[in-house]
């Protein structure tokens, strides 16, 4: 592993896939959906913390949710903290990150770049892969694809050939989310693996990137940060550099996208309910999902999604949790802001 490494935590995302408790103000990295009870944000930076101390984690986040973020990493140095003016998704808040290490004199670090509202279930196996991953980001660009366990298609996929750098492989391309029959074929290949969001590289050679393929974003660095446009780091950069490598990755990763995928992470009692919260009470219900710190009661009801909070209660079928941005879209239009 090199000798100099920062773990980068993007957590100045919005979401909208876990309404209605993620909102605006407080999506889904600081919701306790964690085992234990933790935050997917205190459980992301407890999971690198093996390998680096806290020192050399840094988060970014929105100026909005910096009050939340503090709260859920009390230990984090206040410097560590990198705020973005306003949210201008991953590209330009990574670039942030890369510039700051520059100025503390860290640009050859290699970092590791990690979303903040993921799970992982085999912390040690992440952790093998991590310091992998950190290697290769000496001299690549580099990711960590997920082994495909079905043919997913809420997932965009990267093609690896057949070159390799120890534990990492040469990316052909990145694929878009892709339909059922297509993501079969990707499985079956057994060289298709899930992009996972995390990356991994040098600060100065991802500023050297920034200003070759994203100029606007390298020129709001040193200007307006607002100015500058918003855009991911797969689209505009991943996507256009050479020598980008993956390693793969079996770890039990979880993007927690819908509240169905709680199920993967939470026990379920012997009627295959998941509890997240507070009391179930379940009459002759089976299959349900169930988060909130109130009693829920069900009486022969299967399969279902309900998720209470204070001003709002959500209840769906499991098979169309993936509606759920409907709703938001529904608030939106409606002008019902209170609830977003």
């Amino acid at each position: 592993m090199p000798r100099q490494t920062y773990a980068v935590i993007l957590a100045g995302g919005g979401g909208t896939r876990l309404w209605p408790a993620s909102r605006r103000r407080r999506p889904k990295q600081f919701l306790a959906l964690a085992p234990g009870g933790r935050t997917l944000l205190a459980a992301t930076v407890a999971r690198v913390r093996p390998l680096m101390p806290l020192e050399r984690v840094l988060v970014v986040t929105a100026a909005e949710q910096t009050p939340e973020t503090k709260a859920a990493l009390p230990g984090l140095p206040a410097d560590n903290l990198v705020v973005e003016p306003v949210a201008r998704n991953t590209a330009p808040a990574i670039a942030l990150a890369a510039r700051e290490l520059l100025r503390r004199g860290a640009g050859d670090a290699v970092m590791a770049v990690l979303p903040s509202d993921h799970l992982v279930a085999d912390e040690s196996a992440f952790q093998r892969v991590l310091e992998q991953a950190l290697s290769a980001g000496e001299r690549h660009l580099v990711t960590v694809g997920i082994r495909p366990t079905r043919p997913e298609t809420g997932y965009g996929y990267l093609e690896v050939g057949t070159r390799k750098d120890g534990a990492a492989s040469a990316v052909e391309r990145f694929v878009e989310k892709p339909d059922l029959a297509r993501a079969r074929q990707y499985v079956e290949a057994g060289n298709f693996l899930w992009n996972s969001g995390m990356f991994f590289f040098r600060a100065d050679r991802l500023l050297a990137e920034t200003q070759r393929h994203l100029p606007e974003v390298a020129a709001a660095l040193d200007g307006s940060y607002a100015d500058g446009p918003a855009i991911s780091i797969d689209y505009g950069i991943m996507e256009k550099a050479e020598d980008i490598w993956a390693v793969p990755g079996e770890f039990g990763w979880n993007d927690v996208g819908t509240w169905t995928a709680l199920a993967d992470v939470h026990p379920d009692d012997p009627a295959g309910n998941v509890r997240v919260g507070g009391p179930l009470l379940a009459l002759a219900a089976a299959r349900n999902v169930v988060v909130g710190e109130q009693l829920v009661a069900l009486v022969g009801v299967d399969d279902l999604v309900v998720v209470a909070t204070g001003d709002a209660i959500l209840i769906a079928p499991r098979s169309r949790a993936q509606d759920v941005r409907a709703i938001v879209a529904e608030l939106e239009k409606r002008k019902m802001d209170s609830y977003l």
